[in-house]
This record gives structure tokens, C-alpha cells and sequence, in this order.
């Protein structure tokens, strides 16, 4: 469980190291709300980011779950 809660958060830095250097936010001037745009100038949403960061959180709730577990274990 710990091995593939560690790949679970390398994938999930990645995801978001990559999403925080290709999506840059812009200030819409219409609604003065931030979006968010690729480096070709097309409007997209952020929901990349939040993958990343989901499955960075899942992976690090898996890890401390299986060292709780194989504390458990030991006694």
C-alpha cells in the first residue's frame, strides 16, 4: 500500500507542476474574474489543477493509512 500510495503522489506532483507551468490565470477584463489560459491563448478550466491536487491528497491519505496499518501490525 505504501508503494502505490508514493506513485499515487508523484503522479499527482507532476500533474500539478505540469498544469502550474502550462496554464497560466489571465483577469477577464468583462467580469473581473481570473481564467485560466493555456500558453496558445485558448480559455480553459481548471480542472487539471484539481486533479492534481486531488490525487496528490489521495496518495498521501493512502500513505498515512498504511503506516497506521502497519503499526497495527506490529503489536
Amino acid at each position: 500500500m505504501k508503494r502505490t500510495s508514493i506513485f499515487i503522489i508523484i503522479i499527482g506532483v507532476a500533474i500539478t507542476i505540469a498544469c502550474l507551468v502550462y496554464f497560466k490565470p489571465m483577469l477577464n477584463p468583462v467580469d473581473s474574474d481570473t481564467m485560466t489560459v493555456t500558453s496558445h491563448g485558448v480559455k480553459t478550466s481548471e480542472w487539471p489543477l484539481f486533479i492534481g491536487l486531488l490525487t496528490t491528497f489521495v496518495g498521501v491519505c493512502f500513505y498515512f493509512i498504511g503506516a497506521s496499518e502497519d503499526k497495527k501490525a506490529k503489536k
